[in-house]
């Protein structure tokens, strides 16, 4: 071939269109997430609640005055009401403000963390312990309450508390990331697979299409949704439930041991 057919041969080539770039928005306001969701979150911070509050069930059965009975319903109580609260649309949209999701995951971090420090749970527990006690006590003296619901109220206001207090390390970050941090708004790319985040090339608004890596069948333009809400059950109980296990033997056998 030579270069006067080679150029007519190009000439009469349709160029190529390039492939359109992936769609990215920031995310829309969030709402009310499902009965679903909101059980899964329930299970998930009533197992954090027990993992956090093993050090105080432990000084409270061993004292003998408080029903075992009572705080373990006041701290499912406690990390249920959590969960609802992470699961309403007033609370989801605030955490889209700059910087205040991030400043959340610190705080109760920092909580976490300190149960597998020797010492430290107890430490930052016994404060609010001593109040809760004393809660407490001037309700089964005043009112007349009994020990389960004298030992149920204890817990409660101990929780309140210790959340309280976590409440002042969020708004502590907060402050330090709008005082000295630039804040980039999160995007996400509305093709991906709403399980496993594959690009898809040819999903688009009002159509359907399978991820070719994971099989789910996404319509529209995804939201890429947290490991929390994809899993399956199985899934997720086989991963809350052994490690809340794990952490509660752990915070025990550390207090027992260090404490």
């Amino acid at each position: 071939m030579n270069a006067s057919e080679s150029s007519v041969e190009n000439a009469n080539t349709p160029p190529t269109t390039p492939p359109p770039p992936p769609v990215i928005r920031t995310a829309p306001p969030a709402e009310r997430l499902s009965t679903t969701a909101t059980l899964r979150r329930c299970i998930l911070w009533i197992v954090i609640a027990y993992v956090a509050g093993t050090t105080s069930f432990i000084l409270g059965f061993t004292a003998g005055e408080a029903s075992p009975i009572a705080m373990l319903l006041g701290i499912a109580i406690y990390g249920c009401f959590i969960g609802l609260v992470d699961s309403s649309g007033d609370f989801r949209r605030r955490l889209q403000r700059p910087f205040v999701a991030r400043s959340f995951r610190i705080g109760y971090g920092l909580r976490l963390a300190l149960c597998v420090v020797p010492g430290a749970a107890m430490a930052v527990d016994m404060f609010p312990g001593i109040l809760a006690v004393m809660a407490g006590e001037l309700f089964q003296r005043e009112v007349g309450f009994n020990v389960f619901a004298s030992t149920l109220v204890s817990t409660l206001v101990q929780g309140t508390l210790i959340n309280i207090a976590i409440l002042a390390v969020v708004l502590f970050a907060w402050l330090l990331q709008m005082m000295f941090m630039e804040w980039k708004p999160p995007v996400f790319d509305v093709r991906a697979c709403a399980d496993c985040g594959y690009h898809l090339e040819t999903l688009e608004a009002d159509t359907t299409a399978t991820c070719p890596e994971c099989g789910r069948i996404n319509r529209g333009l995804n939201e890429r949704r947290s490991w929390l809400d994809r899993v399956s059950w199985p899934k997720f109980l086989l991963v809350v439930i052994p490690v809340g296990i794990v952490g509660i033997l752990a915070q025990g056998s550390t207090f027992l041991l260090f404490g």
